[in-house]
Protein backbone atom coordinates (compact mmCIF):
# COMPACT_ATOMS: atom_id res chain seq x y z
CA UNK A 1 0.00 0.00 0.00
CA UNK A 2 2.86 2.32 0.91
CA UNK A 3 4.81 1.53 -2.47
CA UNK A 4 1.47 2.66 -4.15
CA UNK A 5 0.71 6.12 -2.37
CA UNK A 6 4.78 6.72 -3.00
CA UNK A 7 4.38 5.93 -6.78
CA UNK A 8 1.29 7.62 -7.17
CA UNK A 9 2.88 10.96 -5.03
CA UNK A 10 6.14 10.64 -7.47
CA UNK A 11 3.82 10.65 -10.72
CA UNK A 12 1.63 13.21 -9.66
CA UNK A 13 4.84 15.50 -8.94
CA UNK A 14 5.66 14.88 -12.09
CA UNK A 15 3.03 15.62 -14.01
CA UNK A 16 2.14 19.27 -12.01
CA UNK A 17 5.96 20.15 -12.31
CA UNK A 18 5.38 19.51 -16.53
CA UNK A 19 2.21 21.49 -16.50
CA UNK A 20 3.96 24.79 -14.68
CA UNK A 21 3.83 27.99 -16.86
CA UNK A 22 7.09 28.48 -18.83
CA UNK A 23 8.63 32.01 -19.45
CA UNK A 24 9.66 32.79 -22.92
CA UNK A 25 12.90 33.66 -23.62
CA UNK A 26 14.78 35.43 -26.47
CA UNK A 27 17.93 34.31 -27.67
CA UNK A 28 20.24 36.81 -29.69
CA UNK A 29 23.25 35.78 -31.84
CA UNK A 30 24.42 39.07 -32.64
CA UNK A 31 27.27 39.19 -29.76
CA UNK A 32 31.09 40.16 -30.42
CA UNK A 33 33.58 38.50 -28.41
CA UNK A 34 34.97 41.16 -25.70
CA UNK A 35 38.81 41.35 -24.51
CA UNK A 36 39.17 38.69 -22.45
CA UNK A 37 42.15 39.16 -20.21
CA UNK A 38 45.38 36.81 -20.19
CA UNK A 39 46.06 35.37 -17.21
CA UNK A 40 48.80 37.27 -15.12
CA UNK A 41 52.12 34.83 -14.40
CA UNK A 42 51.89 34.38 -10.50
CA UNK A 43 55.11 35.01 -8.31
CA UNK A 44 55.55 31.57 -6.26
CA UNK A 45 56.29 32.06 -2.65
CA UNK A 46 59.88 30.72 -1.81
CA UNK A 47 59.39 27.65 0.16
CA UNK A 48 63.10 27.74 1.95
CA UNK A 49 62.16 31.12 3.63
CA UNK A 50 59.24 31.95 6.21
CA UNK A 51 56.30 32.82 5.27
CA UNK A 52 56.62 36.40 6.71
CA UNK A 53 60.08 36.86 5.54
CA UNK A 54 60.21 40.13 3.70
CA UNK A 55 60.99 38.31 0.53
CA UNK A 56 57.99 35.99 0.78
CA UNK A 57 55.63 38.93 1.58
CA UNK A 58 56.89 41.23 -0.95
CA UNK A 59 55.56 38.34 -3.21
CA UNK A 60 52.27 37.89 -1.50
CA UNK A 61 51.83 41.43 -2.18
CA UNK A 62 52.48 41.20 -6.14
CA UNK A 63 50.21 37.96 -5.99
CA UNK A 64 47.67 40.35 -4.77
CA UNK A 65 48.24 42.78 -6.69
CA UNK A 66 48.28 40.51 -9.84
CA UNK A 67 44.84 38.86 -8.81
CA UNK A 68 43.07 41.88 -8.34
CA UNK A 69 44.09 43.73 -11.56
CA UNK A 70 43.06 40.16 -13.29
CA UNK A 71 39.71 40.27 -10.93
CA UNK A 72 38.95 43.83 -12.79
CA UNK A 73 39.90 42.85 -16.23
CA UNK A 74 37.28 40.05 -15.73
CA UNK A 75 34.78 42.21 -14.37
CA UNK A 76 34.87 44.38 -17.35
CA UNK A 77 35.00 41.74 -19.96
CA UNK A 78 32.01 40.65 -18.06
CA UNK A 79 30.60 44.65 -18.50
CA UNK A 80 31.00 44.22 -21.94
CA UNK A 81 28.83 41.21 -22.43
CA UNK A 82 26.19 42.68 -20.28
CA UNK A 83 26.21 45.79 -22.05
CA UNK A 84 25.82 43.93 -25.82
CA UNK A 85 23.00 42.12 -23.67
CA UNK A 86 20.92 44.75 -22.96
CA UNK A 87 21.55 46.69 -26.34
CA UNK A 88 23.88 49.17 -24.94
CA UNK A 89 27.09 49.67 -27.19
CA UNK A 90 29.92 50.66 -25.54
Amino acid sequence: MMRRAVALLIISTLLASGCAASKAVTVRGEYSRCPRPEAPELPAIDTGEHVCSPANLARVLELVDALRWYASQQDAALDCYEAQASGVSR
